[in-house]
Parts: C-alpha cells; sequence; structure tokens
C-alpha cells in the first residue's frame, strides 16, 4: 500500500465513512469462517489470528486472536472468537502461530534530529570487527561525492569489535584518503580524518575548546582524535559545521528512518530534543509529515532548550505558545504532539555519560538558575524531564523540585529522571514521594565496558539498579538513548534487562539485578507509555486500546536469550494500519520512495548490520 492511500484510508476513517478495502491481496490471509448475517456495526477492518498474543492486560494475558476498528483493539480471543467479527472486506491476516506482542515504544529517543541526517549517515551498528568496519568506511568513502562527508555518528562501541579497541587516526586516513570522514562514539571520543581537519581548518593554532580537547603530536598539531573531558561540545561544533541538504532529502531521510523503526517493532518514540536542534525550524520536516498523516508512528516530544543563559526565555516563550499534549497529526490520535520540556531544561543541570573520563560536577549556582524553570513549568502545567546520569548530580536536582513542590505543588504534573545509571535507594524514594518517573536505555550496553575500567565491576552491578527500580513501583520507561548514542535495536536493550550484558559480552548484573523477560517488555510498552501520559491507552492488547502491535520473527518469550539480539517484526501495525511488512507479509508493507541521496550508505549497507 502507498503512503498516498495510507493516508487517505485514515481521512475516511476519521470522516466517518466506510471502511476501504485493504489493497493488498497477495498476503498470507486466511478465507474462512466468515460468519453471515452478523451486526455489520461491529465487523472489524483487520483481524490477527493463529497467533501466540501477549497482551499484557491482566484479566486476559494470553490470546489467539485480534480484531481491530477504527485504529482501536475491537477484541482479543480466542480465534473462534474473533472469526465472529468478519465482515466481508475485513483484511485477515494468519499469524502463523508466531508471536504478537504491544507495539514496542522507545521512551527516550532523539529520531526527529536523526531523521533529517539519516540517509547521509553510515552505520557501525551491529558491525562484529574492526576490519568489516573500516572496509565499509572505504568503500562509502569512494563513492561519497566531492562537497559531502561520511559520517559515523553513535549505535556502535569499540568493545563490539572483536579487536575491542577505536580505530586508529592512520587507519582511517588510510580507508578514506580523499573523503572527509568524521566519526564519533557516544560523547566520548571524536575523530577526524586529515582532508576533515582540513576542511574544518583545525591545525596546530586551533585552541581545545572548553571541556574537550584535540589530542596533538609530539609538533603541538592535532592528529585528528578529539576527546570530551568531559564536555561534548567540541563534537557539537563538528556535526554543526558538516554541510547540510534540502527538504527533499530530509523528508525521505526521515520516513525511511521511521520505516526501519517499525522494521523492529517500534510503533512509539518519545524524542527528548537534542543539542543543535532547535525548536520550531528543527522540527518543520516532521511536522509536515505528520500534517500530511505520512509519520507512520506516534511521536511525542520535548523541547530541549539550545541557549545556555537564556534557558527561562526559551520555556516563557514555548509554554506560552503552545499546549503540551496537543496533536497536530491529520490521520490518528497522539500522532505527533508537543508533551513538555526536556531533556535539557538548563545547561548548567547537565552531566554527560562520559566514562572515559571524570564524573562532572554541576555548577555551584544550578540550583538558583533551575529553580524558577521549574517554576514555570508547574504553573503553566508543562510536563518535564531532565538528563541526569550520576546520582550526586539527581540529588541536586531533587533539592530544586522539592523546594517548588513546598510552595508551588506539583499536584500529579508528569516529570523524570533521564538515564540515572547510578541513582541510589535514597533518591529513588524522593522521585517516588514526587510522584516522578525514571526513564532508562540501553546506554550500559555500550558503556558499561567503559565504566567498569574506570570504577570496578563491583560498582558496575547497579547501573542502575534496575530490580530496586522496579520493586519500587514507580514509573519506569525503557528507551534507546538513539542514535548519537546507543543504536536503535530495541532488541539490544530487552536482551540487556534480561542478562545484564554489554555489547563486549561482559555480564554486568548479577541475577538479583535482571528483570524477567515478561518485566522488560512491559518497561519498553506499557510503562514507557507514562512518559507521554497515554499509559491509559497503549502498551497493552485490549479491548478500547490503540491498535499498535508488532508479529514477530522470532518468539520473544521462548527462544534462547542470544537470540533475542536477533527479533525482528515482520508485521507492524499503528492505528491499525500496516506501517512495515516481510516475509509473507511484505505484500502490505507500504511502498517507500527510493533513499535519497543516491549515494546514500544505507542503500549499500542497511542500518544495522547484518
Amino acid at each position: 500500500m502507498s503512503y498516498s492511500k495510507y493516508v487517505w484510508r485514515k481521512r475516511l476513517i476519521l470522516m466517518g465513512a466506510a471502511t476501504v478495502l485493504a489493497a493488498c491481496k497477495n498476503a498470507t490471509i486466511a478465507n474462512e469462517g466468515m460468519i453471515e448475517n452478523f451486526d455489520s456495526a461491529v465487523y472489524a477492518d483487520m483481524i490477527i489470528i493463529n497467533a501466540k498474543v501477549t497482551t499484557q492486560d491482566k484479566n486476559k494475558p494470553v490470546a489467539q486472536a485480534i480484531a481491530v476498528r477504527d485504529g482501536k483493539i475491537l477484541d482479543v480471543d480466542t480465534d473462534e472468537i474473533i472469526h465472529q467479527y468478519r465482515g466481508e472486506t475485513t483484511e485477515v491476516i494468519d499469524a502463523k502461530n508466531r508471536r504478537v506482542i504491544p507495539g514496542l515504544i522507545d521512551s527516550h529517543s532523539h529520531f526527529l534530529r536523526s531523521g533529517l541526517a539519516y540517509t547521509r549517515e553510515l552505520r557501525w551498528d551491529g558491525v562484529p570487527d574492526l576490519k568489516t568496519a573500516l572496509n565499509m568506511l572505504s568503500e562509502q568513502a569512494s563513492r561519497t561525492p566531492k562537497g559531502e562527508w561520511v559520517r559515523i555518528i553513535g549505535g556502535w562501541s569499540p568493545w563490539q569489535f572483536k579487536e575491542k579497541r577505536l580505530p586508529t587516526i592512520v587507519e582511517i586516513n588510510k580507508a578514506a584518503p580523499d573523503t572527509p570522514v568524521y566519526i564519533q562514539y557516544f560523547y566520548s571520543v571524536g575523530m577526524l580524518n586529515q582532508v576533515g581537519m582540513d576542511k574544518l581548518g583545525i591545525n596546530r593554532n586551533t585552541e581545545d575548546p572548553k571541556g574537550g580537547k584535540f589530542v596533538r603530536d609530539s609538533h603541538g598539531t592535532p592528529t585528528g582524535l578529539m576527546l570530551a573531558q568531559p564536555h561534548p561540545g567540541i563534537f557539537y561544533g563538528k556535526i554543526a559545521a558538516l554541510p547540510d541538504t534540502s527538504e527533499e532529502v530530509k523528508v525521505n531521510s526521515t520516513i525511511h528512518l521511521f520505516h526501519e523503526l517499525a522494521k523492529f517493532g517500534l510503533t512509539s518514540v518519545i524524542d527528548a530534543g537534542g543539542g543543535g536542534f532547535g525548536y520550531p525550524d528543527g522540527y518543520s520536516v516532521a511536522e509536515k509529515l505528520a500534517t500530511e498523516g505520512k509519520l507512520p508512528l506516534r511521536t511525542s516530544f520535548y523541547l530541549f532548550t539550545q541557549n545556555p543563559g537564556k534557558e527561562l526565555e526559551d520555556y516563557h516563550n514555548w509554554t506560552r505558545g503552545n499546549k503540551a499534549g496537543t496533536n497536530t497529526d491529520s490521520t490518528k490520535e497522539h500522532g505527533f504532539e508537543i508533551d513538555g520540556g526536556g531533556e535539557y531544561l538548563l545547561w548548567k543541570a547537565g552531566d554527560f555519560e562520559n566514562f572515559r573520563s571524570d564524573r562532572p560536577v554541576l555548577d555551584a549556582d544550578m540550583e538558583k538558575d533551575l529553580t524558577p524553570i521549574i517554576e514555570l513549568l508547574v504553573e503553566r502545567r508543562w510536563p518535564f524531564r531532565i538528563h541526569a546520569t550520576y546520582d550526586e548530580s539527581i540529588t541536586r536536582i531533587l533539592d530544586v523540585i522539592e523546594d517548588v513542590n513546598s510552595y508551588k505543588p506539583l499536584r500529579g504534573l508528569r516529570w523524570s529522571i533521564e538515564h540515572a545509571e547510578t541513582i541510589g535507594l535514597n533518591n529513588i524514594e524522593r522521585i517516588k514521594s514526587l510522584g516522578g518517573g525514571v526513564a532508562i536505555q540501553s546506554r550500559m550496553v555500550f558503556l558499561g565496558d567503559d565504566f567498569s575500567e574506570r570504577y570496578g565491576a563491583e560498582k558496575a552491578k547497579a547501573t542502575p539498579p534496575l530490580r530496586m527500580l522496579v520493586d519500587k513501583g514507580i514509573p519506569i520507561g525503557m528507551g534507546t538513548d538513539a542514535t548519537r548514542g546507543s543504536t536503535f535495536n530495541p532488541w539490544l536493550g530487552l536482551h540487556y534487562l534480561v542478562t545484564g550484558e554489554t555489547v563486549s559480552g561482559r555480564k554486568l548484573y548479577e541475577s538479583s539485578n535482571l528483570l524477567t523477560r515478561e518485566e522488560a517488555l512491559r518497561l519498553y510498552t506499557v510503562g514507557s507509555a507514562w512518559f507521554s501520559g497515554e499509559e491509559h491507552i497503549k502498551g497493552r492488547l485490549s479491548k478500547g486500546q490503540l491498535a499498535d502491535f508488532a508479529i514477530l520473527s522470532k518468539d520473544y518469550m521462548e527462544v534462547p536469550l542470544e537470540e533475542i539480539k536477533s527479533i525482528r517484526s515482520v508485521l507492524t501495525v499503528v492505528d491499525g494500519e500496516v506501517v512495515y511488512g516481510d516475509g509473507d507479509y511484505q505484500s502490505l508493507s507500504p511502498k517507500l520512495e527510493p533513499l535519497l541521496p543516491s549515494w546514500s550508505p544505507v542503500k549499500f549497507y542497511g542500518s544495522y548490520w547484518p
């Protein structure tokens, strides 16, 4: 089904028109069992049969089949019961005894920013060895046109490679002698080849930026290796200097990224803004797609201030002109919404997750500057999220929130601490008493080895304290922090929650700090829905819930632990519409425009190995 047909069908539904017959006839569709003389008012648009449905509804935890009508779950039950909802135009899809789960929700990502550059980036996500990674770099450099760069930004770790190390500058220069290259490992290390340094005018006279360092040779000339110590501003500046592209390419890139997310079973994302990604200009591409009904996943987003020293001014302007929770998607509920402020409310309150450097100490006057921002957001009922990696930072941030709450009560306003790798029991209790949540991510899959090397294996055993967080009963969501940090692959995170393993295979956690498969899935579905205020309508498969779900390539509940990482979706449904299909269901998948630009690394390597 093309995106134009997809949009038109949804608009007909929203106007109360009759259900349109599905365009694709050659999918795996069952044709038996239509019930005659059944009340047409309850015919389904789609039914899924012969499935192993994990509902996450405690009243009916498992089922065989699902009925969908007008973007909502009509019923979840046995095949026999669900067949009663079949009408002449009902699309009937045989799951062939596959596992069906509620659609995954990434509670902390940066996909709106990532979408603008996705098709122009080379991804090392999942690449098993450095030799392969460097060959990819060399091949891509040879096809990248003059004036463009090879960009490898996030989603990988040196610990994933067989060699267990970063590439050297010599290796990068050899792989790409004539094409500028920028490579970034999380917010710890950046690398430029010689052509890239020449393009940016970096030489022995270039001074180190505040909080960053150019590694230099014996003559004082930068080698191309850049370190955050601990501030990643040195990387933000380099990314901002890379060439821009046309709106046509950005639109194409965003659609292809969101289609790729659906491939992994994601149906909703919550975007946490990001450095160098300002509002409203940075959001215009996604806004355009949403208003045209072409953004395939439900998207909530928070506004991240870009102006150190002027953060309060930003939030005054944003809260005055925007009501939190306003949906601008033309075809689906909760399709594209501003949800509040964050993850950076104040640059002085930011502690970066660079475990190759010392823990950053927040500015002494941080509390004074954060207080009026929290006051404003509470007054204007804007939910907020705030980045905090270390327990020491969380303590000071909670001091501010508790103080504001004493004279401007939160009264149920949603707010959360983001990341919280070293959070302790006392601060967990404080968050609970204030009605807040904690959004965690798969960052330790990539950074756990660095953390262990610096702080020791003992301290790494509870980074974060998963079991304690779950048992305390506070809202917890799971996400990726993709794509400049972790990979966007949610299954790596689900594997980590149940095994405690990093990309190197190092086991960080003892069994006492691991979750069950059911608990991990809950964090990635209804748990994450709390952070957009939607836990009452999505994250479960039960009557009245939004019809967002995925049929999986492997049975998450039963496969060996190691195979969890390789799970994909074979059919992803959002708002009752297929947004991704593969294998038996490929004919149901929306047809995308060819990748732009023509030399896109995604065209040659995809976005995730293999």
